[in-house]
């Protein structure tokens, strides 16, 4: 199941999450009383020594739009280790994330990436702190190979009565090859066959079987606004940890989830056959039926060490009864 595990990765932890009916046009055309354009633009100090600034093209985005928007960066010439990125935004900024194209696109392109094939062609490197991590710690960070194509993913919620010109940046923050001892990954696993009927609760459990062994960094839930509760649990089928037990989930989650942290030397250490498993509870007050990634259920975090070739573990789980 490629297409179900790719869109897990992209979509279910960071991609989608301008998928929200009755959200903005995103379109950034003329309006009605030609709103007065604003300036938006973050706040950006200079880069750290060994970090590396990337700026997003300057947008311009209409009052009341919610847009989610890609720059395609020129590729890697050599292997590259990043340790953490640091975002900038305006206060209408929701995520700055850096992907991987699985199939490039002309350098310097920016277009919307909020389609199922979006999902499917960005693979996640790392997202910005709040989602979770600060920098990986010492003598860590995620390979990213030669020849492998960049992009930088912003998403905006304009809540003005104001267009707004917005100049976002990041400041990537690189190891040298020598300093890096133990390479980590992204892990991003996903329910996307849900059906939730309208007006009613519903709840789906599923787990997916860890593939190798692996000490788990971070561990981060995502759902939407329909969301009730979330419970992630992981370890052996018999004796399963509760990771993380939100019995009140609240809209804002979706971009500032609590998430649960480990250490380097104390991390959660998980065996190959081990599960983890999620359950998500959500009450659909709308008229139509909710489906992914309109509503999402899923864990996503980082681990170590992670095979190279192999800095993605995704999986579409398998049903709990």
């Amino acid at each position: 199941m490629i297409a179900i595990d790719r869109i897990t990765a992209m979509g279910v932890v960071f991609g989608a999450l301008a998928f929200l009916p009755g959200c903005g046009s995103g379109s950034t055309g003329p309006e009605q009383n030609a709103p007065t354009t604003v300036d938006e633009f973050a706040a950006v100090p200079a880069p750290p020594t060994g970090a590396v600034r990337y700026d997003f093209p300057e947008q311009v985005v209409a009052p009341g739009a919610d847009v989610q928007t890609c720059y395609f960066m020129e590729p890697v010439a050599e292997d590259v280790f990043i340790r953490a990125l640091d975002s900038y935004q305006s206060r209408f900024g929701h995520h700055l994330i850096l992907f991987r194209a699985e199939k490039p696109e002309p350098v310097g392109s920016v277009r919307d990436c909020t389609s199922i094939q979006d999902m499917i062609n960005l693979m996640p490197v790392i997202s910005s702190v709040n989602f979770g991590l600060q920098e990986f710690p010492e003598g860590m960070a995620v390979r990213v190979p030669a020849g492998t194509q960049l992009v930088l993913q912003q998403h905006i919620v304009n809540t003005s009565e104001n267009s707004i010109r917005l100049r976002d940046a990041v400041h990537v923050r690189y190891a040298p090859k020598a300093e890096v001892q133990i390479m980590a990954g992204f892990y991003g696993l996903s329910d996307v066959n849900f059906i939730l009927p309208p007006h009613n609760q519903h709840t789906t459990n599923w787990e997916c079987v860890v593939p190798r062994d692996m000490s788990v960094l971070l561990m981060g839930p995502h759902m939407h606004e329909w969301g009730k509760s979330f419970v992630a649990q992981a370890g052996p089928v018999d004796n399963l940890q509760t990771i993380i037990d939100i019995p009140e989930w609240r809209a804002e989650m979706r971009d500032t989830p609590p998430v649960t942290e480990y250490s380097k030397d104390a991390p959660l250490l998980l065996k190959q056959g081990d599960v983890i498993r999620t359950k998500c509870t959500w009450m659909n007050t709308t008229a139509e039926e909710l489906i992914f990634p309109y509503e999402m259920c899923a864990t996503y975090g980082y681990y170590f060490p992670a095979p190279e070739g192999s800095e993605v573990w995704t999986c579409g789980g398998s049903q709990v009864f």
